[in-house]
């Protein structure tokens, strides 16, 4: 009963830990790709890059753009904007994005590689001219207090099925 507790533990750990890495899987942009900078505030230009090998060699990409109000993308401005940009030969996307004057709240970008279907995001958050909110990021992070927990359980898991194998081994030597 004990071993198949442990057992269970241990793929429920596993499982917790693989969870970050379909994020990375075919289809989809890994968030170490994608790198947002700029003036996040209302009225300010924002540049969304993502790296080589985002998207596919000169691919042809749908960006769309949705948030708390219109935003200016090339010499479109609407609510949502969506455009066709072309990916460097390398894979590459670099954007520019002007928030609006009264823009407040957040913005989400997705970037679609027509030919690969890889989609990314980026998460524009508009702070108060004050800069009291830190930039965005775009991805996914498990929290740390959780991954110790999750290792801590494995070890005690894996020294409780060695400490039982020995007494087993002692008892029938």
């Amino acid at each position: 009963m004990l071993k198949k507790f442990f057992a269970t533990l241990a793929i429920a750990g596993v499982a917790v830990l693989a969870l970050p890495v379909a994020a990375h899987a075919t289809g989809y942009v890994a968030a170490d790709l994608i790198s947002v900078s700029g003036d996040p505030q209302a009225g300010g230009e924002v540049s969304v890059e993502f790296d080589d090998g985002a998207f596919e060699n000169a691919e042809r990409v749908s960006v769309a753009v949705s948030g708390e109000g219109p935003v200016t993308f090339g010499v479109v401005q609407a609510a949502t904007v969506g455009v066709v940009r072309s990916a460097t030969r390398l894979g590459a996307l670099d954007l520019i994005v002007r928030l609006p004057a009264d823009a407040t709240g957040s913005y989400t970008l997705t970037a679609t590689g027509l030919s690969s279907q890889n989609v990314g995001t980026a998460t524009i958050t508009v702070v108060a001219a004050d800069g009291a909110a830190s930039l965005p990021s775009a991805g996914f992070g498990v929290p740390v207090l959780l991954l110790y927990v999750v290792a801590a359980m494995l070890v005690l898991g894996l020294a409780l099925v060695l400490v039982r194998r020995r007494s087993a081994t002692k008892q029938h030597a």
